[in-house]
């Protein structure tokens, strides 16, 4: 993990070069079998979100439950004609790059992005990933939620979009970074070591039975 953040040593956070990452999926568990059946990434660089991003609807194999239907309104037949997570995971890896990935409650959306590069021999690699809900705990250390709604709520971001939409959920959690970079900030916390403790252990996540999730898709 020292060399990697080494690497992103010689610039100020609001110079760094991030993604955002959102997945909708079948349900919490990659463990158990659950699927994606979209991926969503964002770029943001200095502050600024770049370009419209990366959206792609996944055929999981499987039937979409009811209950997630109700969360995301992602239902079977949209789903019915698109490719697989195999087939979509080399365009979404390509638009990431060399980024640092960050999500709302990544240690979720790695869960299943993991597993699915597993299966296809895929290594993860060395890739910084943070987590805003870690970075809100840095900010609002007394506050007894961190979910996205509670974050754009505090932090006075209009919900123009479909929460629990993949897009939509990255254009919001980049909304979120760029307003919680300027809070670190104003606190004295401009560089990258110093939010260390929003750094997600990336290797530990596949060795989890049931990953952790905070609150249902993010």
């Amino acid at each position: 993990m020292e060399r990697l953040e080494t690497k992103f040593m010689q610039l100020k956070l609001r110079d760094q070069e991030f993604v955002i990452v959102d997945l909708e999926t079948t349900g919490l568990y990659a463990a158990e079998g659950d699927q994606i059946i979209e991926f969503g990434a964002l770029k943001v660089s200095k502050l600024e979100i770049e370009g419209p991003g990366f959206q792609q609807l996944v055929n999981p194999g499987r039937p979409i439950p009811e209950s997630a239907t109700a969360i995301h309104g992602i239902s079977d037949a949209d789903v019915k004609d698109c490719p697989t997570s195999d087939q979509v995971m080399p365009d979404f890896l390509k638009y990431n790059g060399s980024r640092i990935w960050v999500a709302q409650n990544a240690p979720f959306d790695l869960s299943f992005i993991m597993r699915d590069m597993r299966r296809m021999k895929l290594a993860f690699g060395e890739k910084l990933v943070i987590d805003t809900i870690k970075i809100s705990k840095i900010l609002f250390p007394n506050a007894g939620s961190h979910n996205l709604d509670v974050l754009m709520a505090r932090l006075g971001i209009s919900k123009t979009g479909s929460r629990h939409r993949s897009l939509d959920d990255c254009r919001f959690t980049a909304q979120v970074l760029i307003e919680f970079i300027k809070m670190l900030e104003k606190q004295g916390m401009d560089e990258l070591m110093q939010i260390k403790d929003a750094f997600v252990r990336h290797d530990n996540i596949l060795k989890e039975d049931k990953p952790k999730a905070r609150g249902l898709f993010g």
